[in-house]
């Protein structure tokens, strides 16, 4: 049996706040369904963050329908769970739920799972720090027990049934500063943990759920908090077909994203870079996308204006830089590697917190306003800091049980 597994969509989502990189994620999530569907997928599992805001795009709704109403044409069902980029603070109800409820994909819930043939897969949605021990930590007790208990009914029967657990969260074990739970966290008793959350491609067998494969996808395309960079991006396609042991999974890489490069040049050198770089461009349909890093001394900013504003026409975008091969300062940064700004500013409140729960707390209204939910004061203005005071105390009043019990 070939499952999809795709995650971090985010439809709807414009990078630069350009409409061509809003219409190329919807290009490339119709690539991943037309590729699931040659790859004879039994089903697809869209593991979270489906769309970039709970409150989406007409655009982005109308295309998730079609490439759904496609799916179902061929007889391939879908199942989700909600990232954080689905959920909204209020109590509206979530924009995927309507496509459950018209029969173009099915919500997979905890406590009952979905089955196709003998597959049964369980999912839960996203569930912020300040909740993980009550929304996933005693669930997934629970639900270990409820599973053992029909292994041991199925074996009398002498049926070989598969499970699957779909989540939307960060593992420690990949990323310790961006994790919310561990492997050691996860429920006995699946076959296989889909998961979603992280844009990069991981996956890993972990002793700890007697190695079991819990593997990432990655995004779709390039996500709101990654640098512009020349990574490749698709989706996981798992064969069940072996035993429990040997889940196996191919990587599809998508062909049709729009190119994003980094150049680092010398000033000295630069209209031979350039001319290059035009040369290079026009080689591929889409305008690429380009970040420069220029070094060197005795920079005439007018001559370099000038000299720049020849990529307008065959860039989509283009940022630039400039660094120094020795900086003058006591930190560096190395270009090599990319900047994580979730992990820094994870370290930051914690090492100034020196509290768990006061570090979760920051980090979920951080997300929060970031993710532009919805407010309960509409009018508030960031620059006031009364008014921030009194938001954010509001906040933690309506929510203090929660951290609470983390200091316990």
């Amino acid at each position: 049996m070939l499952i999809s597994h795709i995650s971090d969509i985010h439809l709807g989502y414009a990078q630069f706040n350009l409409q061509e990189r809003e219409e190329d994620l919807y290009e490339v999530f119709e690539e991943s369904v037309d590729k699931s569907i040659q790859e004879h997928a039994e089903a697809v599992i869209l593991a979270g963050d489906i769309f970039h805001n709970p409150k989406p795009t007409g655009s982005a709704v109308i295309k998730l329908a079609r490439e759904l109403k496609k799916l179902k044409e061929k007889s391939i069902p879908v199942y989700f769970i909600l990232g954080e980029h689905d959920i909204s603070r209020t109590n509206d109800v979530p924009l995927p739920f309507l496509f459950h409820n018209l029969g173009l994909a099915k919500r997979l819930k905890p406590d009952s799972p979905a089955q196709i043939k003998d597959l049964l897969i369980y999912g839960f949605n996203k569930q912020r720090r300040s909740n993980i021990d009550n929304g996933l930590l005693v669930p997934f007790k629970k639900l270990e027990k409820t599973i053992r208990i029909d292994e041991n009914r199925k074996s009398i029967e002498s049926k070989k049934i598969r499970k699957m657990l779909v989540l939307h969260q960060g593992l420690g074990d990949f990323n310790k500063f961006a994790g919310e739970i561990f492997a050691k966290d996860l429920p006995l008793g699946f076959d296989y943990y889909a998961m979603g959350h992280y844009h990069d491609h991981v996956q890993k067998n972990f002793s700890e759920i007697e190695n079991k494969l819990v593997a990432y996808p990655g995004s779709l395309d390039l996500g709101h908090n990654e640098p512009i960079s020349e990574v490749e991006k698709g989706f996981l396609i798992v064969d069940l077909s072996n035993t429990p042991e040997n889940v196996t999974t191919q990587w599809i890489k998508i062909e049709k994203r729009r190119l994003q490069m980094n150049r680092s040049l010398d000033y000295e050198e630069l209209d031979e870079c350039l001319k290059y770089l035009l040369d290079l461009s026009v080689k591929y349909q889409k305008k690429p996308i380009l970040d420069l890093k220029l070094k060197g001394s005795k920079i005439d900013p007018n001559i370099l204006s000038a000299e720049l504003s020849k990529l307008n026409d065959y860039f989509l975008y283009y940022t630039w830089n400039m660094f120094d091969k020795e900086p003058a300062s006591g930190y560096s940064y190395d270009f090599a590697n990319d900047f994580n700004i979730d992990e820094e500013m994870s370290k930051l409140i914690s090492n100034t917190m020196k509290s768990e729960a006061l570090t979760d707390l920051s980090i979920d209204l951080i997300q929060m306003i970031n993710n532009g939910e919805p407010r309960d004061d509409a009018d508030i203005n960031k620059n006031k800091s009364k008014k921030i005071v009194d938001y954010l105390w509001k906040y933690y009043e309506n929510n203090k049980n929660k951290y609470q019990e983390r200091v316990r």
